[in-house]
């Protein structure tokens, strides 16, 4: 049985992959996807299309007249709180890309379920508060339509219930290390270099949403202490100061890599809004002028990051 052992090799030991790049983003934050669909219930009427194009002697793509299927509160109150939900999730992710899913860090996670639970609860109830009220919305709209209403341009409300919704899913970031497949060792860890660098330029892209948001509520707030006593006030709202306040949070819990020019721009908000208060803010001209000018130093400072 010599011949048995001698053709019997070894198995072959995988040396060890490398680590990832950036160990602590799967482990600091999810990805979150959100889908939401609320028909908006708007049609174009080719017939009247066809009919004012050509009593106003136009072209045929000269325009198109869109009808508003129906009339109906439950229904703008349904796509008013759809839209709302939209709006924090935005608020409180990241991009992560392009379109999909976007990057929620761990630390306001249990905020953002909560809230996002109770969003989703409001939604359903709106849903069926709608759908309820949708035979009424279409007898009124047969009657208001006059030669417009067409049967046919309405779902039932079966097949509106299917098509109203929302659905809210988490995941865990992929870890390059899960490149764990029999393609040979070279093959492996060129994938897993692609994918350190797609990790590192993914986190880049999403600090640089995030600088970036802090624009538009520092030149906001920068407009609207431009004026002296003796001045027009400008009138600016109590949110001036939270709405940059909230960004700042943001860029700290969003910080996974601890990027020293991040915690920089951090430490320069936190201290030029330290106990800054609207109404401090209207009575004192001193302290509008010096916030006025540190928030203009930070605004310059921002392009200079080079996300």
């Amino acid at each position: 049985m010599d011949y048995i052992n001698q053709s019997m090799e070894a198995p072959v030991t995988q040396p060890e992959l490398p680590k990832v790049v950036s160990p602590t983003i799967s482990s600091s934050a999810v990805l979150v996807t959100l889908s939401r669909s609320v028909p908006a219930l708007k049609k174009i009427d080719k017939g009247v299309t066809d009919e004012v194009t050509t009593a106003k002697r136009a072209s045929k793509n000269a325009g198109s007249f869109h009808k508003n299927l129906i009339e109906c509160k439950s229904h703008a109150y349904l796509s008013t709180h759809s839209n709302e939900i939209y709006q924090y999730h935005a608020r409180q992710t990241i991009v992560w890309m392009d379109k999909g899913p976007r990057l929620l860090p761990n630390e306001k996670l249990i905020d953002y379920r909560n809230t996002m639970d109770e969003y989703i609860t409001e939604f359903d109830r709106l849903k069926e508060a709608f759908l309820a009220e949708y035979p009424r919305a279409v007898a009124n709209a047969q009657i208001h339509q006059g030669d417009m209403f067409k049967e046919e341009d309405y779902p039932s409300v079966d097949e509106l219930r299917r098509k109203i919704g929302i659905r809210l899913s988490y995941e865990p970031i992929p870890d390059a290390g899960d490149f764990r497949i029999d393609i040979g060792n070279q093959a492996a860890t060129e994938m897993q270099d692609t994918y350190n660098k797609l990790l590192d330029d993914r986190m880049n892209k999403a600090m640089g949403s995030v600088v970036e948001r802090l624009i538009k509520p520092l030149t906001n707030m920068s407009a609207m202490l431009d004026y002296d006593e003796g001045d027009k006030p400008t009138g600016f709202r109590d949110t001036l100061v939270d709405n940059v306040t909230d960004i700042v949070s943001l860029l700290k819990t969003c910080n996974i890599a601890n990027d020293p020019k991040i915690t920089a721009i951090q430490t320069q908000l936190r201290q030029t809004l330290s106990g800054v208060t609207p109404d401090g803010l209207r009575h004192s001209p001193s302290l509008r002028a010096k916030t006025r000018q540190e928030v203009d130093a930070i605004i310059n400072n921002l392009p200079s990051l080079g996300f």
